[in-house]
């Protein structure tokens, strides 16, 4: 029988008492002296002078474990083993018997009757044609080479001369005038305008332009050259009776036209201020139409005559 666990304990504790217990035998051969020594050197170094030291012997080594001896379980039983009965084999599926199909019938034939043969095309023949002639080679002499084409050296036009700039003293304002009432006819009122038409009629519109404006010649060399200073005397009256009876003709002045037949370009500048240097006023009703128009020509357009026939060669 395995000893109880109550005897074991009590065995332990006795061992345990005894173990702690020194001989005095133990206590005088001072068997821990060396460890005590060491344990004083160590509290000398860590406590100050002046407290006491206590020798505390070392301990004793514990004693072994005792050892408890588990008996040996015995084995579990075998599982009990169940025995399927075995089922008995599934019945065998029921066989269907179709029954035959009768055979189908042979399609009837059906015999078509053979055509006769077809007739066989005629054939044509055709005559050869004969062969086309040749066509006729034309020599095209060589053309002599073009002249080549002249040069013209167009002149460098002189550079624009700067406008005049005319400076208009600032005039001083008006005082406004006092609001009296005036009943016409009452002395210090002021007489009634009444429309009256001009006392000349309007010059008539040449059908030319050219001979009107040769009265301009005087003035070429101003008009065309920077360093003529003013027009001649003779230039300010042919401008004179230029603007008296062709005004329109002006127009030709302003766009450029009259350069065709001046030895020089016309300095647009000094034809603007021809009017101002000359001391003439220009009628601007006249010289608006410059720009709606019409405008007489320089020269009247050259009737187209029969061309003359060609005579014999010499």
């Amino acid at each position: 029988m395995a000893p109880s666990s109550k005897s074991l304990l009590l065995v332990f504790a006795l061992f345990a008492v005894a173990s702690l217990q020194l001989s005095a035998a133990v206590r005088d051969a001072q068997v821990f002296k060396p460890a005590a020594e060491n344990q004083e050197a160590q509290e000398k170094a860590t406590t100050g002078p002046g407290l006491p030291q206590f020798p505390i012997p070392q301990l004793p080594p514990l004693p072994s474990l005792p050892q408890f001896v588990i008996p040996q379980l015995p084995p579990l039983p075998s599982l009990p083993q169940f025995i399927i009965p075995q089922l008995p084999p599934l019945p065998p599926l029921p066989q269907f018997m179709i029954p035959q199909l009768p055979s189908l019938p042979s399609l009837p034939q059906f015999q078509i009757p053979q055509f006769p043969p077809l007739p066989s095309l005629p054939q044509f023949q055709i005559p050869q044609l004969p062969p086309l002639p040749s066509l006729p080679q034309f020599v095209i002499s060589q053309l002599p080479p073009l002249p080549p084409l002249p040069q013209f050296q167009i002149p460098q036009l002189p550079p624009l001369s700067q406008l005049p700039q005319f400076q208009v003293p600032q005039l001083p304002t008006l005082p406004p005038l006092p609001s009296m009432p005036v009943s016409p006819g009452s002395p210090g009122a002021p007489p009634q305008q009444v429309a009256s038409s001009p006392s000349t009629p309007a010059a008539p519109q040449p059908k030319e332009c050219l001979p009107s404006l040769m009265q301009l010649m005087p003035c070429m060399e101003y008009l065309t050259q920077t360093s003529v200073a003013a027009p001649p005397s003779t230039c300010c009256s042919g401008f004179k009776s230029l603007v008296d009876k062709a005004p329109i003709c002006l127009c030709h002045g302003v766009n450029g036209n009259i350069n065709k037949f001046t030895p020089a370009p016309i300095d647009f500048a000094r034809m603007m201020s021809l009017p101002a240097t000359c001391g003439v006023t220009l009628p601007l009703q006249t010289l608006a139409q410059c720009s709606t128009g019409p405008v007489p020509p320089l020269m009247p357009a050259p009737t187209t005559a029969a061309a003359p026939s060609p005579g014999p060669s010499a």
